[in-house]
């Protein structure tokens, strides 16, 4: 029997518009899916832009720190790659724009009438007059792209400066003076009693009495608040029996300045104290210097007033060899005030902060530390300076000095560009000042025919930081060998391809082991071994020799040197020698006497650009 199976299908008509609602539902997250990718895509795209924009900002900033830094590099515009930076307008118009008067350091930097153009309403210092500003008003920016002129915020890019002092070194100083005869009364080493006494009966039939007596302590002393001009002592002279006494010698006299706010360092102030012929004259006073120079703070004595007879420059131009050099005042009966003028310190940092600028609003701010350089501005005390003891044992060493055989042989502590006058050879131990004293009065076979221009003397009070131990002028080797490599770096037995720009007196050339010098160089030399000048020389700077060898000369020739030279020797100096340094310096060698002509004469300027070769280094950078 056949049988049929019948399907009967589900009725699906009421189920469409559910279908319907699912298939909306499904459309929509598909087109939310899209929109988001979109918003996505055009979100990453804004974000890049606004990286870009924040990129270039960082950028700008770079560049206002970089700015900042050569503005303050090229002190003489007359320095390579230093066109571009001039003081517009100039500082003093009537002095041509490499004169010191136009040129910036950092108190200028910080100050809002030399750091800024006149007319600059900002009220910060942003060193406007050196920079191009786009206003000079506090929204004023320095364009730095082709925008130029007519950079737009939404468009350019750009940077705004602010200067600071991190030390708040200000106008305020703390200083102690103190002074002392070096021929003086027994355990009164500020007073000097001279004698009048009969030859025949041995009585004492007058006295005359010189004394100096210090100021008081300057604590936090406003040098810009209108007080008094501080004053550096009193020369009280006296006649406390009879009618006087004859002074029969010149006697040495120093008076050291102690500076402890905004830094510590100590200069001092030389002179002599003159012969008279007759118990009734009174003594004449010489200053080796009219200016000394602390810390960037130029100190200088003056003369005028009640107090002294009218001064006269001792020895005018051209000094006589041999006297004394400096400048002269006669005293009076009673107190001679040694008056003065301060001008505020230098600082040593400035903080930079530059606020970069891109398109669509970006900014970011940098602030960088720059210091001045590796010495602070704390060079050698002498236009020669040898420092280390007399004689060690342990390495054995002993002091040599010869200046040289010429009779056209000459050494001077005038500055050639200031009325500052250093010793020309400054020694740290007295036996070597002796020693010294003794060669240059003709002492010796043959004797010393050359010229000395200032006194010989005993800098040990006044050495700064960096040449107080060996290890504190190691470290500075260190820095600076690092600063040279790997160009002006040259290890032992590798003779540098030249030593530095004679021209302009900048570079800096390290050798770090034994080296022979002939032709012309500039800038920092620093010799780790033994350092011998070869035939004929001229050099414009600064030289430090610290192997045990010393300094020799070996050969003819005329040589020339306008700077500072620094012989102190130490164990292990080179830098390739990672021995530990001794504990004290060795005795120093100096010996000139190869031969030739010879000149070595103080030139604060040439030291001063010998300098820019280490200064102005950004000590760090932070994002703000």
């Amino acid at each position: 029997m056949k049988s049929e199976t019948k399907t009967i299908g589900r009725n699906r008509e009421n189920e469409k518009g559910a279908a319907l609602v699912m298939a909306l539902l499904v459309s929509f997250l598909l087109l939310t899916a899209s929109v988001g990718l979109l918003m996505e895509t055009s979100k990453n795209t804004a974000n890049v832009t606004d990286g870009l924009a924040e990129q270039q900002a960082y950028n700008a900033a770079e560049s206002g720190v970089q700015s900042a830094v050569h503005v303050l590099r090229c002190q003489k515009n007359s320095v390579a790659g230093c066109s571009d930076v001039m003081a517009n307008p100039l500082l003093d118009i009537s002095l041509p724009a490499t004169d010191p008067a136009n040129q910036i350091n950092y108190r200028k930097a910080l100050d809002l009438t030399t750091s800024n153009i006149a007319g600059d309403t900002s009220g910060t210092a942003r060193l406007s007059r050196w920079i191009g500003y786009n206003a000079t008003d506090a929204a004023g920016r320095v364009p730095i792209d082709s925008n130029g002129p007519a950079y737009t915020t939404s468009l350019g890019y750009a940077y705004g400066l602010a200067v600071s002092d991190p030390d708040n070194t200000g106008t305020r100083v703390s200083v102690s003076i103190t002074g002392k005869l070096f021929d003086s009364d027994f355990g009164v080493p500020t007073q000097k009693t001279y004698l009048q006494i009969d030859p025949l009966t041995g009585a004492i039939n007058g006295a005359s009495r010189i004394q100096y007596t210090p100021p008081p302590v300057l604590v936090n002393y406003d040098l810009a608040a209108g007080l008094p001009s501080p004053y550096y002592g009193t020369f009280t002279f006296t006649r406390p029996i009879g009618g006087g006494a004859v002074i029969s010698s010149m006697n040495r006299f120093e008076i050291t300045i102690r500076m402890t706010i905004p830094s510590k360092v100590t200069k001092t102030m030389r002179g002599w104290i003159r012969t008279t012929s007759s118990p009734s004259e009174r003594p004449r006073i010489i200053f080796d210097s009219k200016t000394v120079t602390v810390a960037g703070s130029s100190m200088t004595i003056d003369f005028s007033g009640t107090s002294w007879v009218t001064p006269a420059i001792v020895n005018p131009d051209p000094p006589v060899p041999g006297a004394p050099i400096g400048y002269e005042a006669g005293t009076v009966d009673g107190a001679n005030i040694i008056k003065g003028t301060m001008t505020a310190p230098e600082p040593i940092r400035l903080m930079i902060r530059s606020t970069g600028y891109g398109p669509r609003g970006a900014k970011k701010e940098l602030q960088a530390i720059i210091q001045k350089n590796f010495f602070n501005g704390l060079t050698a005390p002498a236009a020669l300076t040898l420092v280390g003891p007399n004689h060690t044992d342990t390495p054995l060493s002993d002091f040599h000095f010869n200046a040289g055989s010429s009779a056209v042989v000459k050494y001077s502590g005038i500055d050639e560009v200031s009325t500052d006058i250093i010793p020309p050879i400054g020694t740290t131990d007295p036996s070597n000042l002796t020693t010294v004293e003794t060669y240059l009065a003709g002492g010796t076979s043959p004797p010393f025919n050359g010229t000395v221009l200032g006194t010989a003397s005993n800098v040990n009070n006044e050495i700064p930081y960096w040449l107080e131990t060996p290890a504190n002028l190691d470290a500075e080797i260190q820095r600076m060998a690092q600063t040279a490599m790997p160009y002006r770096y040259f290890p032992s037995g590798v003779l540098p391809d030249n030593f530095g720009d004679y021209a302009t007196g900048s570079g800096i050339t390290f050798c770090d082991g034994d080296v022979e010098f002939s032709g012309d160089g500039g800038g920092i030399l620093i010799v780790t071994g033994h350092l011998t000048f070869k035939g004929g020389f001229n050099f414009k700077g600064m030289i430090i020799v610290t192997g045990p060898a010393g300094l020799d000369r070996n050969g003819g020739g005329n040589g020339t040197i306008e700077g500072n030279v620094v012989v102190a020797p130490y164990v292990s100096s080179q830098v390739s020698d990672t021995s530990p340094v001794s504990a004290t310096f060795l005795a120093p060698w100096y010996d000139l006497d190869g031969g030739g002509n010879s000149t070595l004469v103080y030139n604060s300027q040439s030291v001063k650009n010998s300098l820019l070769a280490i200064s102005n280094f950004v000590l760090g950078v932070m994002e703000k």
